[in-house]
């Protein structure tokens, strides 16, 4: 099934196989939330309520060890969000609809798309790999103009882009004075500082280092300092501000550490 998968994304046209990926998600969410039937949990992102989440199943891309505690319980049977998707659309419902007239998803995260269709939201999905975006774009050097966006969702994508600093800087540049960027990224509260290789690690040295074997990084607990020095003002939301109904719990990796960062422009230094 994996092979005809890749072999589906690969090669079959991009309407075609978003409309095929959106059907073969809509019956497998269906399926799901008829065995989770209930009404323990409630998922934002989708609007429905079950008597559990379900537990996340690692990949071979994966290192199972940083799922071991965290997994049970943490994805969504109708969407598949993780807890970190139920906190953005948590903090979308506070903010307002009203607020962002245009909005920038980079990755592919159903959940979120789910959440932003369901509001009205005129919304552009980007990814420099992911054939199912409309946009093909490296989030180091997007083609938009200055200020273009009132709303920029980027959830566990820095790990992966060779330069996450200078993708920090494309985000603010790109970002319109009054908007705002909701950002998180794996993160190790053990460290100080962010540990990174961008060199010629093995795929299995990957996967031991930073938890999966496309990531280039993990960072540390100094996350909050670098979007500062990035220019921006920050406010980190942490899980346990939400209903615990909601499960914004760490997981589905200890490197998901149940917290987002809402950040604007700080014209002050940088503008």
């Amino acid at each position: 099934m994996k092979k005809v998968n890749k072999f589906l994304k690969r090669y079959l046209p991009k309407r075609m196989l978003k409309a095929l990926m959106k059907a073969y998600y809509a019956a497998k969410g269906s399926r799901n939330a008829r065995r989770f039937r209930g009404d323990a949990v409630e998922c934002p992102c989708c609007g429905e309520s079950f008597r559990a989440f379900m537990d996340f199943e690692c990949s071979d891309i994966n290192d199972t060890a940083r799922y071991a505690k965290d997994a049970c319980n943490t994805v969504c049977p109708r969407c598949a969000s993780f807890p970190r998707h139920r906190m953005v659309c948590a903090c979308l419902e506070a903010h307002g609809e009203h607020i962002f007239n245009n909005v920038l998803l980079f990755g592919a995260e159903r959940s979120i798309e789910n959440w932003l269709r369901r509001h009205g939201y005129d919304y552009r999905t980007a990814d420099l790999f992911d054939r199912t975006a409309e946009m093909k774009m490296d989030i180091q050097d997007t083609s938009f103009d200055d200020g273009s966006w009132s709303l920029i969702i980027c959830n566990h994508v820095l790990e992966h882009v060779p330069d996450y600093r200078v993708a920090l800087g494309e985000l603010r540049r790109i970002l319109s004075p009054d908007g705002i960027l909701e950002l998180s990224v794996p993160t190790d509260q053990n460290l100080d500082a962010v540990y990174e290789d961008t060199g010629t690690l093995t795929v299995q040295e990957r996967i031991s280092r930073f938890g999966q074997a496309d990531h280039l990084r993990i960072f540390g607990s100094d996350f909050t300092r670098i979007l500062e020095r990035a220019g921006f003002l920050v406010e980190e939301v942490r899980g346990d501000a939400f209903p615990t109904r909601f499960r914004t719990v760490i997981g589905p990796a200890d490197y998901d550490d149940n917290r987002i960062y809402i950040c604007r422009r700080k014209e002050s230094e940088h503008g």
